[in-house]
């Protein structure tokens, strides 16, 4: 008996547990710092790009990281096997499918860097731009989990290596982003978004795309409907993406006039 309580304890409370209120504070050393790692691991990626390209064993380098990509998203729904979606024993688990943007961010970047997709690389570039970033600077979700749990690590691994890896395909192996991603991602967040409607309206506990009001939605300003709010999101997500590739198109043209 005394075992199951300490297996209890562990899994709840420990280091793979919720966390406690406040443990995780925005703009500190815990939110700084992962960010900065990952600039880091990109400049170094550009200075030493010519390397990558060279080495021989890039490939299975590359895989290695995609594979890691993997389990750090797996890991997450693993991590719910055991201590459960959080302290409510009633909360439905409708809440944690993988309809998160994010999620599938790293998705498309890890088969990207396995195919070596061109396609795939244009689709990782503009969500990991748009929609990727916005949980790098408002990472709400970890407000209970710092440096001490499980989730922290989990998190910023799920939201900073597609990044990465996006970083990587462009610099070593020159992808370029091609306007045609634009449109593309479009579509790819509507049909996204069709799954997320369905189990918004039916899960109180679902919260998918910030589509229902509630539970720190972007739009909460707006009147309680579905398709005004998908409406302005996608609005907002074609102004977004077309201002990722206006900065690549100046940062490349800027580029391109430094080397001659």
């Amino acid at each position: 008996m005394d075992g199951k309580v300490r297996e209890v304890i562990y899994f709840s409370s420990g280091f793979f547990g919720y966390g406690e209120p406040g443990d995780f504070r925005q703009w500190s050393l815990a939110h700084i710092l992962p960010i900065l790692l990952a600039v880091g691991a990109i400049v170094l990626i550009w200075f030493k790009r010519d390397k990558f390209r060279q080495w021989k064993h890039e490939r299975r380098a590359r895989f290695i990281f995609a594979f890691i990509m993997i389990l750090c998203e797996m890991s997450y729904f693993w991590r719910l096997v055991y201590v459960g979606p959080g302290t409510d024993p009633d909360k439905s688990m409708m809440g944690f499918l993988p309809l998160q943007v994010c999620q599938w961010t790293l998705i498309c970047t890890t088969f990207m860097m396995m195919s070596e997709s061109r396609k795939l690389f244009n689709l990782s570039f503009f969500l990991t731009m748009s929609a990727g970033i916005l949980p790098i600077l408002f990472p709400a979700v970890i407000s209970s989990m710092g440096p001490r749990y499980y989730r922290y690590y989990q998190y910023w691994g799920e939201h900073l290596l597609p990044m990465i890896g996006m970083f990587y395909m462009m610099f070593v192996h020159r992808y370029e982003v091609k306007w045609y991603g634009i449109p593309m991602t479009a579509g790819a967040l509507f049909l996204l978004a069709v799954p997320c409607v369905y189990f918004n309206n039916r899960y109180d506990d679902a919260h998918y795309l910030y589509l229902k009001h509630g539970n720190f939605a972007m739009l909460d300003f707006l009147p309680d409907s579905v398709f005004l709010t998908g409406a302005v999101l996608l609005a907002a997500v074609l102004v977004l993406l077309g201002l990722d590739y206006l900065i690549y198109r100046l940062a490349t043209r800027g580029s391109r006039a430094l080397k001659s």
